[in-house]
């Protein structure tokens, strides 16, 4: 019996050796290496999950998001390094909701590698509850720091900092987009979350106001708060699928 096993795990060991000497398992090791990298550095792919941001992003688009434009963080920390510029008005950005539970060390260890190997379909993420939920969403940028937001029958208003008066969210934003407004809820009273008005809110230094295009179909800042800027992963730059929605965002 000692023998058989002795056997057995010398012919295990000789199996991993011709393995990694064929080179099969450092041109993955390698392949994920560089995906890191990039992926955490500078630029990343994500496919959209959701109807929260139609019509300008619908479920199953594919797109690519400059990690780069706000500064990359630093892996399993809150450190972002310098970027090109802060979030504006109207930038479609990767958020990571509040929502979503603190991850323990060994899921933020493990969620990488799980993106990895699935194209980035699977995650560890739980929510408080312990279900399974989307790590990161996209929603447009509507309120920087310093502007007071107005949220009436859906549409958003805007006071700037040391303005006088509130601007419609259309005429601040330079890029022009569409709201989407499916329904509206009856005898929902403006407190509640997902409302199309709310009370008046002032950004602080750090955070920001996000709400999703489809305003009846988004959780976002109406339900979540002003969102802080650590929370702002990257910025959503361009659409590569499907190619006849190919281009920039």
């Amino acid at each position: 019996m000692i023998g058989t096993v002795e056997r057995y795990t010398s012919s295990v060991r000789k199996r991993r050796a011709s393995l990694w000497r064929s080179g099969v398992v450092r041109v993955i090791a390698a392949a994920f290496l560089l995906w890191l990298v990039v992926s955490r550095f500078l630029a990343s792919t994500w496919r959209i999950e959701s109807v929260s941001m139609s019509p300008a992003l619908e479920p199953s688009d594919r797109v690519v998001v400059s990690l780069v434009a706000f500064g990359p963080r630093l892996p399993f920390t809150s450190t972002r390094l310098p970027g090109l510029g802060e979030p504006r008005r109207g930038d479609l950005v990767v958020v990571e909701p509040p929502y979503a539970a603190a991850a323990p060390a060994w899921r933020r260890l493990l969620e990488p590698i799980a993106g990895f190997f699935t194209g980035q379909k699977a995650t560890l993420v739980r929510d408080l509850e312990g279900g399974r939920v989307n790590r990161f969403v996209v929603k447009r940028v509507i309120g920087v720091p310093g502007d007071t937001i107005r949220l009436q029958d859906f549409t958003a208003a805007i006071r700037p900092r040391d303005a006088s008066d509130f601007t419609p969210e259309a005429q601040l934003i330079r890029e022009p987009f569409e709201r989407r407004v499916e329904f509206a809820p009856a005898n929902w009273e403006p407190y509640l979350p997902f409302s199309g008005s709310a009370t008046d809110i002032t950004l602080s230094a750090g955070e920001y106001y996000v709400l999703g295009d489809n305003r009846t179909s988004s959780s976002d800042s109406r339900s979540w708060g002003p969102l802080a800027e650590a929370r702002i992963i990257g910025r959503v730059m361009f659409r590569y699928w499907p190619l006849r929605s190919l281009g920039g965002l």
